[in-house]
């Protein structure tokens, strides 16, 4: 048999590899990662701070909000299916509560396709956001239950009759702000709300993929949308994947940066790391988008290989993000549960008061250490990329004044907090604990922490990267599909059954998104 190598332990590459190793078991298989963990950006780590001469040793968990993790859920079966142990869920009901600038706060939960039609102008608009929510739901429903992706001829014909709107919204993606606005949502309350999840795909509104944000937003109102429960985190659910190839008898190599891939005429020979090329007889890239590039710099002889490397030169790059966290104490918390009922808490900012983005979102986990204290984090966007590459650059060439620039960051949002939110006015946070600048991210192997490069029209689903780069390489995550957990995990299977196919010659079910129970020629 031969060698395959994945670059990225991520879930998309643990994913791929467990299910390489589970069809081939006598197929050796590296995984290499520049991290000291597995998991890439689904992580979770512990920190430590002082207060009142006591140390409190917190957490911090990603985050997210996922959806079709929980028991019974897609999935759930994926992982009973790949013999991973998966973790314990909490759903969320609650997900989010909006503070518009000058009207009452809206709180959008799972039933928020009924609550929001109620606070339009007119009944003509009210009609309108039924018809987007239902436009959502079948759409989500077609792309992840019926449409094949990519589609063979016979597949594109049969999706034509039988999901037409599907299919045209599929091959005519729109930024989802043009696309709200054309279904005639034009109270700007109610724009900003259903624009809220943008912060998923990273990248503004007026950008992103309308097919992008229109999933997201499906997933949370019919999925059970989770976060881990008490006692579990991200890290324990990337652990149980890597837990899992290695007991499949994969190899994993953690804290090892692959610097390129090293190719032939024809497709790639190994990988190098430093001075030492390490053969190999295939290549799985597994890694954020713009970490693509960079491993194919040898390999644009190749007639694929530069057609992939000049498309990733036209596609814009996303936002960053600053994040800042606070301590704060119980009897806060206790006298204020919105805090912890609801997932998020977003904040419109007054037109101007921070060059940005037009929000500010907080969150309070419902952890309490050493029974006194919670952790209050908060995020805000940075959509400059000048300004994300300036915090690069400073945090390279003058760390001091690095440093010292962090603090004025800190600073900044604290005030920006206690202007939006009254509780925190009365009850100021303790101190800060930690922040993060749009240079923190690099270290999980991207300079962006949702998706590498932007999911707008030109870079979301169908028109997302090929599974297949050269004749032996490939590409199997979120970089052929989506940004995110559930898109790392589904694009690791599309790319897979690209790879099975055509390493093995076996066709896998029919290239549907995502692994489903009694599909054919399963491994």
């Amino acid at each position: 048999m031969g060698k395959t190598i994945i670059i990225g332990a991520g879930l998309g590459g643990l994913t791929t590899g467990i299910l390489l190793k589970k069809a081939q078991p006598n197929e050796e298989v590296v995984i290499y990662d520049g991290n000291r963990h597995a998991g890439g950006f689904c992580n979770a780590f512990q920190k430590a701070t002082t207060h009142d001469g006591e140390k409190i040793v917190y957490t911090i968990n990603i985050p997210l909000i996922t959806g079709d993790f929980s028991k019974g859920a897609p999935f759930d079966d994926f992982m009973k299916y790949m013999g991973v142990k998966n973790i314990d869920w909490k759903i969320v009901n609650n997900f989010f509560m909006y503070y518009p600038e000058n009207e009452p706060p809206f709180a959008f939960t799972k039933n928020g396709a009924n609550e929001l039609p109620k606070i339009a102008k007119d009944k003509k608009e009210q009609k309108n956001l039924e018809k987007f929510f239902k436009k959502i739901s079948k759409f989500y429903n077609d792309l992840f239950n019926k449409a094949n992706l990519p589609p063979k001829p016979l597949q594109a014909i049969r999706m034509m009759f039988t999901m037409p709107n599907t299919l045209f919204t599929m091959l005519n993606d729109k930024p989802y702000l043009e696309a709200i606005k054309k279904i005639g949502i034009k109270t700007k309350t109610i724009q900003e709300i259903v624009c809220v999840p943008e912060a998923f795909m990273g990248v503004d509104v007026d950008k992103v993929s309308a097919m992008g944000e229109m999933c997201m937003i499906q997933s949370f109102l019919q999925t059970n949308s989770v976060q881990p429960a008490p006692g579990n985190t991200f890290q324990d659910l990337a652990n149980n994947f890597a837990s899992r190839f290695t007991e499949l008898g994969g190899k994993l190599e953690l804290n090892t940066k692959i610097d390129n891939i090293v190719f032939d005429k024809k497709g790639a020979t190994g990988v190098r790391i430093g001075s030492e090329i390490i053969a190999a007889d295939n290549v799985i890239i597994s890694v954020a988008q713009d970490r693509i590039k960079p491993l194919l710099t040898e390999g644009t002889h190749i007639g694929s290989v530069k057609k992939l490397v000049n498309r990733i030169d036209k596609l814009s790059s996303p936002n960053s993000d600053y994040y800042c966290y606070f301590l704060i104490d119980k009897e806060t918390v206790e006298q204020n549960p919105k805090l912890t009922d609801f997932a998020y808490h977003i904040y419109k900012l007054p037109e101007g008061r921070d060059p940005t983005n037009w929000k500010l979102a907080l969150w309070v986990p419902n952890k309490c250490y050493n029974d006194k204290y919670y952790i209050l984090e908060c995020v805000m966007t940075e959509t400059s990329q000048d300004k994300i590459n300036w915090w690069h650059e400073l945090r390279a060439s003058d760390y001091q004044k690095y440093t010292e620039e962090k603090e004025k960051m800190v600073a900044h949002y604290l005030e920006l907090i206690q202007e939006v939110e009254p509780i925190f006015k009365e009850h100021p946070p303790i101190k800060n604990v930690l922040s993060f600048t749009p240079a923190s991210y690099i270290q999980y192997g991207s300079k962006y922490p949702i998706c590498g490069i932007a999911q707008t029209p030109a870079n979301y689903g169908a028109k997302r990267m090929t599974p297949q780069v050269a004749q032996n390489v490939f590409i199997c995550g979120n970089s052929v599909f989506a940004g995110g957990l559930w898109g790392a995990v589904a694009g690791a299977w599309q790319g897979f059954c690209t790879f099975y196919r055509k390493r093995y010659g076996i066709e896998i079910g029919n290239r549907d998104i995502l692994y489903k129970p009694g599909l054919k020629n399963l491994p």
